[in-house]
């Protein structure tokens, strides 16, 4: 191969390299795009990026709002794959075990935070006790619909 046409592949390569956006670059611009649309702006999602196959995790109101932002990742630059690890917050057991918590004498009043993925409910607080906590698990086992609680209670 004549010099010239190694010094040609050579720059063709670093161009061809400089097409394809970093992993960090791919994570910002699925960020960004995810911000400034109305429908996910509001969502806290978690962005991985390996190998330009982009992961989204986290909690979501709607099979909606999980459609648009993995059709959102989509649109980057460089993106290969986009992978659905969100999951949907089921608003209504949550309600269900807000209200047969609220109607308790003993945790009503206690400021516990209820995610539930399907039929699984996650408790978060940081302001009860073992007694309190045990009453809380007792309680919202007693929900129907609810197959497992996860005491994240402090």
């Amino acid at each position: 191969m004549a010099p010239s046409n190694v010094v040609l592949a050579g720059l063709i390569a670093l161009t061809c390299s400089a097409c394809v956006p970093s992993e960090s670059d791919i994570r910002t611009d699925v960020r960004e795009r995810l911000s400034a649309d109305e429908s996910t702006a509001k969502l806290d999602l978690s962005i991985t990026v390996s190998n330009r196959v982009v992961g989204l995790s986290g909690k979501t109101s709607t099979a909606e709002e999980q459609e648009r932002a993995m059709a959102i990742a989509r649109t980057a630059k460089g993106v290969k794959l986009v992978v659905n690890d969100m999951w949907l917050n089921n608003l209504t057991l949550v309600e269900k075990v807000r209200e047969a918590l609220a109607a308790d004498e003993k945790v009503g009043k206690i400021p516990i935070d209820i995610d539930a993925k399907g039929t699984t409910v996650r408790l978060m607080s940081d302001q009860t006790n073992s007694e309190e906590r045990a009453r809380a698990v007792q309680i919202v086992s007693a929900v129907e619909g609810v197959s497992e609680v996860e005491d994240r209670m402090r």
